[in-house]
């Protein structure tokens, strides 16, 4: 038996031996001694210790440009920026059996409270002794609000006589991600100020334009965090994202201004070139969108591309699919944040013509990178890949170290939102056809449905947000001519009912990033669109000059 167990550590001790060994850099070293420290020196009296400390530190560089008209902004807006160093520092104090976890003390939920600035182009340098002074700051703080929350959860459960046989963490194997972090490069920023101003003063062509506003975002953002548990995470995620911004007045006098997102895999000429074309189709949707007459009330068929289809979905199922447990409430016994289909496994609640599925492990989608990669979750737990629906069937939650069950396991879904957290999120969501129809398939099927009920035209809905001045087009049934209409908001109506109703599901997915979503179209049997009035604003004095 003795020469047997020598075997077993011979032969399992390489496997050890490869698995991922925690970076030896200034963030980790900065990290791992203030935890220690914390977890040995700090107290408060009358308060239980803490036991647990987790840090998440985030590298942001960035660099922007901002164009208008075809002039470039001042420099401050076109300048490369080596960022800043912004700290997260999480801390749970009493034990896993019970800690202040999920408990609310009011309806104010303060964001990234424990949050920590170190500007390094204003500040100090960055160094380890600037670390660990940010590093003490937040977790002092942190430790703060998690020792009143603990006290306050403690006699909220007495008060209410809240019996819970589970305990409050339910501890899950921590996980370990490690990718060496590249050097931060900007690009060329005199020729890429060129392009971008080329850009913008396309809308010097369209006299009714007020401003025509070009504004490039990229940058890095290198990641890195450590927990009391042994998790730690190490990596850089990557994004160069424009926003066109159009205002214009239209004919009664109403000011409307537009919006439109693109996400760049690089700064190369080729995607740069896509970004005019983009452009130019902009202006050119807007300057038929000046023009186009007001809608009137409308029930029937729907068709959403992409964009629409995301804020349908988010409505309808996504924001249900999340937030799996509820908080305790000091000033209500709801809790109006939590997903209502945590109860629901296995039951039906969706159309069966598409599946839905959570890949916090994918990095990129087309080339672009999906601002929902996320290996390691908030509590230091490996990230796995859910199944979310099936043939419309709930078939798995994200799920944090906060158990729902007695067999309870995390699936590495945790994000620390707030300073209550952390809560079950979604990171990059797919959607996918069960049967994929071309985009002119989808169009011949909302005509036909049309048809059906006698109707003269039906809608297609292109943008992510109500009440647009753009996006809203109206298809005719007999000739499938189209027009731009105004004036219609299309999110108020929908029910989670809608999401059983779908005719059709497209083949041509597209990333969504304002809602890390990859989505195909999807045609509503049946959506309800209403008028909005709009006050009209005073016109100018002269005429935008030349």
């Amino acid at each position: 038996m003795k020469r047997f167990l020598i075997y077993l550590f011979i032969i399992c001790f390489p496997l050890a031996a490869t698995a991922a060994t925690r970076p030896d850099n200034v963030y980790f070293r900065a990290m791992n001694d203030e935890m220690q420290r914390s977890l040995q020196q700090l107290h408060l009296k009358d308060h239980p210790n803490p036991y647990f400390v987790s840090y998440w530190i985030f590298h942001n560089h960035r660099w922007t440009i901002l164009a208008d008209m075809g002039a470039l902004a001042p420099d401050v807006y076109n300048q490369p920026d080596d960022g800043d160093i912004v700290i997260n520092a999480f801390l749970s104090v009493g034990s896993d059996k019970q800690d202040g976890l999920g408990f609310v003390e009011n309806d104010q939920y303060p964001r990234w409270q424990y949050a920590t600035q170190l500007p390094k182009k204003y500040d100090v340098p960055l160094g380890y002794e600037s670390l660990r002074q940010a590093l003490w700051t937040a977790t002092d703080r942190a430790y703060l609000q998690a020792a009143k929350l603990y006290q306050q959860k403690k006699s909220y459960k007495k008060k209410k006589n809240i019996q819970d046989n589970l305990p409050d963490v339910m501890p899950t194997s921590p996980g370990h991600f490690v990718e060496e972090i590249p050097p931060f490069v900007s690009p060329d920023m005199p020729q890429l100020r060129k392009q971008i101003e080329q850009i913008s003063a396309l809308g010097k062509k369209y006299d009714f334009l007020e401003s025509f506003e070009v504004y490039v975002r990229g940058g890095q953002q290198d990641w890195y965090f450590l927990n009391s548990r042994g998790a730690f995470a190490q990596y850089a995620t990557k994004e160069i994202i424009v926003f066109l911004t159009a205002v214009f007045r239209q004919p009664n006098g109403k000011i409307a201004e537009v919006y439109k997102s693109v996400l760049l895999r690089d700064t190369s000429d080729e995607e740069l070139a896509r970004v005019k074309q983009k452009a130019q189709n902009f202006l050119s949707q807007v300057e038929r969108a000046r023009v186009a007459k007001s809608g009137s009330a409308y029930v029937g068929p729907v068709l959403l591309k992409p964009k629409a289809a995301a804020r349908f979905l988010d409505q309808t199922l996504l924001s249900d699919l999340q937030n799996s447990k509820p908080f305790l409430l000091n000033f209500s016994d709801d809790d109006a944040t939590a997903g209502k289909l945590y109860k629901k496994r296995d039951l039906r609640v969706s159309t069966d013509l598409l599946t839905v599925y959570d890949r916090p492990n994918q990095r990129s989608f087309d080339g672009f990178e999906l601002d929902g990669f996320f290996p390691i979750d908030g509590e230091g737990v490996k990230a796995e890949d859910l199944t979310l629906v099936q043939d419309g069937y709930v078939k798995e939650f994200p799920l944090t170290q906060r158990p729902l069950a007695k067999n309870h396991r995390s699936n590495g879904h945790a994000r620390i939102m707030d300073v209550y957290g952390p809560r079950e999120r979604l990171t990059s969501v797919f959607v996918e056809p069960k049967y994929a129809l071309t985009d002119q398939e989808m169009e011949d099927k909302l005509r036909a449905r049309c048809r059906e009920l006698g109707l003269e035209y039906g809608y297609i809905l292109s943008e992510s947000y109500p009440s647009s001045d753009l996006g809203i087009e109206r298809i005719y049934t007999k000739d499938g001519h189209k027009e731009t209409i105004l004036n219609l908001d299309w999110d108020s109506s929908f029910t989670a009912r809608d999401l059983r109703a779908v005719l059709a599901v497209g083949g041509t997915q597209e990333l969504v990033t304002d809602a890390n979503l990859v989505t195909p179209s999807i045609l509503l049997q049946e959506a309800e669109l209403v008028p909005v009035e709009h006050k009209p604003h005073r016109q100018p004095f002269i005429a935008r000059p030349k």
